[in-house]
């Protein structure tokens, strides 16, 4: 697995149209971490009632040789950051199951 040398950030736009969320990550493990805990945020908020509906979308970005943000690519492994998940990060564990006694064990 050959990671990105770029810097990386994941953008999260919680109601399609506004401005969004942004969270510097320091690789792509931790992108996957945060875009997979934002997602999983999203789906607790819709199945408790507390949000009625959302369109929201989570990318990865990074800062290219031009210093602008652009779309993840890993042109080492020549893929986008759903492949690079799909093909190294699978295994990694995410929250999948918020409910009130996760929370209290926490605490």
């Amino acid at each position: 697995m050959q990671k990105v040398k770029n810097k990386l950030r994941v953008l999260h736009y919680p109601q399609v149209p506004c401005e969004p969320f942004v969270v510097d990550v320091k690789d792509e493990e931790q992108a996957y971490f945060v875009q997979e805990t934002l997602a999983n945020q999203h789906l607790f908020l819709f199945k408790n009632n507390i949000i009625p509906d959302y369109s929201n979308v989570i990318v990865v970005l990074m800062l290219n040789e031009n210093s602008e943000w652009v779309d993840y690519y890993n042109e080492e492994e020549n893929m986008e950051f759903d492949e690079f998940v799909e093909t190294y990060l699978s295994y990694l564990p995410v929250v999948t199951n918020l409910n009130e006694s996760t929370f209290r064990k926490q605490n």
